[in-house]
């Protein structure tokens, strides 16, 4: 039976080796049970049947080895096979019941045993030719949900740039591969953790919960359909689809059955939301190294006209040139001086915060870390982000700062030894002669308490307390 799969860019090599890692653990462990339960059954059984068969011949001693040889299977089955069993049966119940029984349903089935019961006392043929018709509904109902939810497959694609708190459109398409008979009432649900992972963070039990994906109402044989719906992440993290759950409600609404559909697992990473940054960073001066130079580049002085080139942007055609040439010709600006921006944020666990007003900080430097990269990635200024002892590289454009919007996404506190040392990398930036007064900045946030900061770094960078 074919799966739904969901498609989504793919993550990084690390990433992806360590979740192949943890899917393969899981199958060899379940038939490694599988068979073990199986042979300790049958050999519970064969036991069983020799204590039976020695005690119709006679032989009291055989049929007491057979019994103790049956209450030792047994005990191993109660060790080894029934715990798995009961972990499993409480997996799947956690995520909800096959069938749900609906408002209607719970009427119908009041009156279906009020039915039976007055059929039983009363012994009237009409009462139990209205029991038996009630009975069929039942089974209709089953069968025809049951072909409804048959030979169904769900591909859903996700935006490769997601960020909390706004909605990102997904695209939804289910396909009905069955020969004859179409399917109605489709409801389409994923499968997602509760709340995001993030790194840094102690793993826990991990709780799902079902996100409507979109509602067919006719699906015909052999097609497909689709559906653009919007999505919304309150938290940025990193966000696991695993599955689909398909159930309707057809044909007569008494129950809802559910299907549901494995996938390969799709990693989604959502950013955090970049805000406006205040007037006070507005206000910084960093007009210094603004000055033009004799090279290409994004500045505001012509440097030259030339030919237009495949990769140039249409704006920078100069349609005066172009006419007078008769051909495309293009406008070539001086470039301004690198203006570089390092932006650190402070990863360190504070131990005289308590938790919660710790992570809520923490999580306001988050937002104010990617708000100050987009602001300054659109200043079209060279932006280095460090975390904590995670150094990073100077970067311009779009491709960089998703980059370090996703970076954002997946960082979480740590806890140091030593909890008045600094990242090296932070020294040895503070240590170079470009980040000083009339120079290009760096912007350390933290949430440190003021007056901790040691002064080569309080002298040389903006600090922002979170």
């Amino acid at each position: 039976m074919s799966k739904g799969v969901p498609r989504k860019s793919k993550g990084p090599k690390p990433e992806s080796r360590n979740s192949q890692s943890e899917i393969r653990n899981p199958k060899f462990s379940k038939w490694r049970n599988a068979i073990l339960g199986t042979l300790l059954v049958l050999a519970g059984l064969v036991t069983a049947m020799f204590t039976l068969l020695a005690r119709r011949l006679g032989e009291p001693s055989l049929a007491g080895a057979g019994a103790v040889a049956s209450l030792v299977f047994v005990l191993l089955i109660t060790i080894l096979v029934v715990p798995p069993l009961a972990r499993s049966a409480f997996a799947e119940l956690s995520r909800g019941f096959p069938i749900e029984v609906t408002a209607g349903g719970v009427v119908f089935v009041v009156i279906l045993v009020i039915v039976a019961l007055a059929a039983w006392n009363t012994g009237n043929n009409l009462l139990f030719l209205v029991f038996s018709i009630m009975l069929s509904t039942l089974f209709v109902s089953w069968a025809a949900a049951r072909a409804t939810l048959r030979d169904l497959t769900v591909s859903a694609r996700f935006p490769d740039h997601i960020f909390a708190g706004e909605p990102a459109e997904v695209l939804v398409t289910l396909r009905n591969t069955k020969r004859v008979l179409p399917s109605f009432s489709i409801l389409v649900e994923t499968q997602m953790p509760d709340q995001p992972t993030r790194s840094g963070r102690k793993k826990k039990r991990t709780r799902f919960k079902r996100r409507t994906l979109g509602y067919f109402i006719y699906v015909p044989h052999r097609a497909a359909a689709e559906q653009s719906v919007e999505q919304q992440f309150s938290k940025r993290g990193h966000v696991v689809v695993n599955g689909f759950e398909l159930s309707t409600r057809f044909p007569f609404g008494f129950f809802r059955h559910r299907r549901r559909l494995g996938a390969r697992d799709v990693d989604i990473v959502v950013y955090p939301k970049p805000e406006p940054v205040t007037d006070e960073l507005n206000l910084l001066p960093l007009h210094t190294g603004q000055t033009a130079s004799l090279r290409r580049g994004a500045g505001h002085d012509l440097l030259r006209l030339r030919d237009y080139q495949t990769r140039d942007e249409l704006r920078h055609i100069d349609w005066k040139a172009t006419a007078r040439a008769r051909r495309l010709t293009v406008r070539e600006f001086t470039a301004e001086d690198e203006r570089r921006i390092t932006i650190v944020l402070d990863t360190r666990l504070t131990e005289d915060i308590d938790e919660e007003n710790f992570r809520i900080r923490f999580e306001s430097g988050v937002v104010q870390a990617a708000s100050l990269v987009k602001h300054f990635i659109g200043e079209r200024a060279e932006v280095r982000l460090m975390l904590g002892e995670a150094g990073g590289r100077f970067g311009t454009g779009q491709e960089h700062l998703y980059a370090c919007l996703r970076r954002l996404a997946l960082v979480g506190p740590t806890r140091e030894p030593d909890i008045d040392s600094w990242p090296s990398d932070l020294l040895e930036a503070v240590a170079l002669p470009q980040h000083s007064a009339d120079g290009n900045y760096l912007m350390v946030l933290t949430t440190a308490a003021r007056g901790t900061i040691p002064p080569n770094i309080w002298r040389r960078a903006y600090v922002v307390y979170l």
